[in-house]
């Protein structure tokens, strides 16, 4: 049984609140505009929140990680912007190129969290541990990527949405369900516009 610390009609408005704000964040990550990062760090409060009071611990503890990474975010783009050309900055899209270091990295702790995560929220009672803990070790990486605005970023998501959908499904978290159904969709959009307008930084 899940020991809820939350009235229901809270829990509720919290999961609409996250997902509308996360809609919102959604055509400004497409965009790749700083005003995206205003509204994930507030959205992710929201769903931190309502993680937690369903003791699903570690899309709990991701959306902690998400509004530190959000603060992140801010910096490393302020960044990128200071160095990028004058070319790079009308294009309205600065991108980095994936290292294979960096992306060797990815997978090595890919797949050692997803193992231990389980392991970890089976103990805890997680009511979805297999689920949680490949969205949870997919999300850390994805949102990484986002914040060194590699363009490869999309794919992670796209991969992690379709288990957050499972998941959702499972703990009848409806408002989520069509967030992270949005959540695809707009991948596959942002993935679109970003190689038609990304413009690389040189190394």
């Amino acid at each position: 049984m899940i020991l809820s610390f939350l009235p229901q009609q809270v829990a509720d408005i919290l999961e609409i609140v996250a997902t509308l704000t996360f809609v919102a964040y959604l055509f400004f990550q497409i965009k790749h505009s700083k005003w995206m990062w205003y509204l994930y760090i507030p959205s992710c409060i929201c769903a931190a929140l309502n993680f937690f009071n369903s003791a699903t611990w570690a899309f709990a503890a991701l959306n902690v990680y998400y509004i530190v990474m959000g603060f992140v975010g801010i910096y490393n783009w302020k960044k990128d912007s200071a160095k990028a050309s004058d070319e790079v900055v009308a294009s309205g899209i600065i991108l980095n190129k994936l290292p294979l270091k960096i992306l060797l990295i990815s997978v090595a702790m890919v797949a050692a969290a997803i193992p231990a995560l389980f392991y970890l929220l089976k103990a805890l009672g997680d009511p979805n541990p297999f689920l949680d803990a490949i969205t949870t070790a997919l999300s850390i990486i994805g949102t990484w990527w986002l914040t060194k605005s590699y363009i490869q970023q999309w794919w992670i998501w796209i991969i992690a949405d379709v288990f957050a959908i499972w998941m959702n499904v499972n703990l009848d978290n409806k408002w989520f369900v069509v967030q992270f159904v949005l959540c695809i969709i707009s991948s596959f959009i942002g993935l679109w516009n970003w190689n038609r307008q990304g413009r690389y930084l040189e190394a």
